[in-house]
């Protein structure tokens, strides 16, 4: 770890009324950093993530995103800084075009214009073809709606990344495409995954189980199932 704080947890916990579902976590992801969250369905990995995203009132600890507190005043900036790559962009009667054009039309990259060259520059880097556009998202494999929600993310310039199992539907050629894009050192990548492919690719593993999580140097056998 050697560029600048993106994400400190210090003794951090969150939980849903009487139910913890973190407690006393310390984490600190430079910038450049590539994490991945493993462990046990159940343990925590979904929190995380969705604690990184803003998406929960912390009930211990203290939250910091770019040396700032997150709080109600900065929250906005934390969530316009951060694209949030999901398992893949969702099926449904939705053209390619509009899926990808639809964050342009939110505030925060309200002046962003969404521009053709971009698109066909990221469906070059993942491989798709441009002829996907006039397409639904119901045609589309799985694979494909995976690399799509990247493309989505990755053209609003945003350089921290939030995945969740990024590369679940990918086979190894395309698998071994978006590794080399996304953790070479480019983004701030924090992720969850089961994938083997891709937890090697990254540069450190947090197990996540119990509440708990605790960084360690290679993934721990036995905890990668669902």
């Amino acid at each position: 770890m050697g560029g600048h704080p993106v994400f400190q947890l210090v003794s951090v916990g969150i939980g849903v009324s009487e139910k913890a579902l973190l407690s006393g976590v310390n984490l600190t992801i430079d910038q450049g950093d590539s994490f991945v969250l493993v462990g046990p369905s159940g343990g925590g990995k979904s929190s995380l993530l969705k604690l990184l995203l803003g998406g929960f009132h912390l009930q211990a600890g203290e939250f910091f995103f770019m040396g700032r507190p997150v709080c109600q005043d900065s929250i906005k900036h934390l969530r316009s800084s951060i694209a949030y790559i999901p398992q893949q962009a969702p099926s449904g009667g939705e053209s390619v075009a509009d899926y990808l054009s639809r964050p342009f039309s939110w505030k925060a990259w309200s002046d962003r214009p969404f521009r053709n060259s971009d698109v066909e520059y990221w469906f070059q880097r993942l491989d798709l073809s441009i002829e996907l556009l006039s397409s639904s998202l119901n045609q589309l494999s799985g694979g494909q709606r995976q690399r799509l929600s990247m493309v989505r993310g990755l053209m609003t310039g945003r350089k921290i990344l939030v995945a969740d199992e990024p590369t679940s539907a990918l086979d190894d050629e395309s698998c071994c495409n978006v590794t080399d894009l996304l953790l070479g050192g480019d983004y701030t990548v924090v992720s969850a995954s089961h994938d083997p492919r891709w937890i090697t690719g990254c540069q450190h593993s947090i197990l996540v189980r119990d509440s708990g999580v605790s960084v360690v140097d290679s993934p721990i056998r036995g905890v990668m199932k669902p």
